[in-house]
């Protein structure tokens, strides 16, 4: 699966001369760290709305990539500021909730990235800022799904320690890959009492490579040999991150080899299967980042094992980021909304 909350925040151009927002505070956030032996520096990021009063807990777990929630971008003659955690969660939580974030290991609030690109060129290829960032080295040598599960949890011991928590309700929303991790969090932390994957996965991610070319063959894309021979080469890819894998210098797909090992030694289906709080899961039937059919098998499994705490969601036509090209009142539902209004029930 690659990133991709990522994508959507860089859509959101903000273009001008007025003065761009590069602190926690302009955007309504407070900044705390911990130091933890094993885990390092963890920063997250705390609504300061109500800040002093005990309120339930809203975590947001965001996609992948060792982006900073925000990219400070200076281009020819323009400059944007596209944020990579979700400004509506934030805006609908802050009220009733402590909306918390978590930065990267090894990231900062906000970063400086150089392009040489007009504003036009920007604005046609937001993505490709992906690929002139550069994560930092701590963020290389620590992101696996044990230090965003682990990091997670000692955020939240800091935030019922230090009284913000009123002993109600800990919710974790994630996205993308924060979809994977919020299983295995609830799994190890039994203080969550609700968890909403968006955009997840089911199985084994590493799977979601080989499908796509038996369905590129199966669609006549590619033939039967070339979609085998492909197939071939990611079994092989496939059985050298696990030989080697805590392996941080070596990385297919744009993460270290130590990152696809860590999720894809842990499947998301067999933690979900353990859970008995309720779930909400989201997944997009046009979705190429996070396939829709290893969503739809959680869905299957679940009734089979006669497991009623699931809501399984489908948003028909949709991409990664809920959106659908073709359908306009899809692309017009707002999930945060539905998430929120399940959450009120539960």
């Amino acid at each position: 699966m690659r990133t991709i909350l990522l994508l959507i925040a860089l859509l959101l151009l903000k273009n001008g001369l007025l003065a761009q927002p590069v602190t926690p505070k302009e955007y309504g956030l407070k900044e705390f760290s911990i130091t933890d032996k094993k885990l390092g520096l963890i920063r997250f990021y705390v609504d300061t709305v109500n800040i002093r009063r005990k309120a339930p807990l809203f975590i947001e777990v965001n996609g992948s990539g060792g982006l900073p929630l925000c990219l400070y971008i200076q281009g020819n003659k323009f400059v944007t500021t596209p944020i990579t955690f979700n400004e509506e969660l934030l805006s609908k939580t802050k009220e009733k909730y402590h909306y918390i974030i978590l930065g990267k290991p090894g990231t900062s609030f906000c970063d400086t990235l150089n392009v040489d690109l007009s504003v036009a060129e920007y604005q046609k290829n937001p993505s490709q800022v992906l690929f002139v960032h550069k994560p930092s080295r701590e963020y290389t040598k620590r992101l696996s799904l044990y230090w965003r599960v682990q990091a997670t949890r000692a955020v939240i011991s800091y935030l019922i320690n230090h009284g913000f928590w009123d002993q109600k309700t800990i919710a974790a929303y994630g996205y993308s890959e924060g979809g994977q991790v919020v299983p295995s969090l609830a799994v190890e932390d039994k203080r969550v009492t609700h968890i909403a994957s968006v955009v997840g996965s089911g199985l084994n991610q590493l799977y979601d490579g080989i499908i796509s070319w038996r369905i590129k063959a199966a669609k006549g894309e590619l033939t039967q040999q070339q979609a085998q021979d492909s197939v071939e080469a990611s079994f092989k890819r496939i059985a050298d991150i696990y030989k080697h894998s805590t392996v941080t210098d070596k990385e297919t797909g744009g993460h270290s080899y130590q990152r696809w090992a860590s999720f894809g030694t842990v499947i998301p289906f067999e933690q979900l299967r353990k859970l008995t709080i309720p779930i909400y899961m989201i997944a997009a039937s046009q979705d190429d980042s996070s396939p829709i059919y290893g969503l739809d098998y959680v869905r299957l499994e679940f009734l089979r094992l006669g497991k009623t705490n699931l809501v399984y969601d489908t948003c028909v036509g949709c991409n990664h980021f809920l959106n659908s090209p073709e359908n306009s009142t899809s692309a017009s539902v707002s999930y945060i909304d539905k998430i929120l209004a399940w959450l009120q029930l539960k």
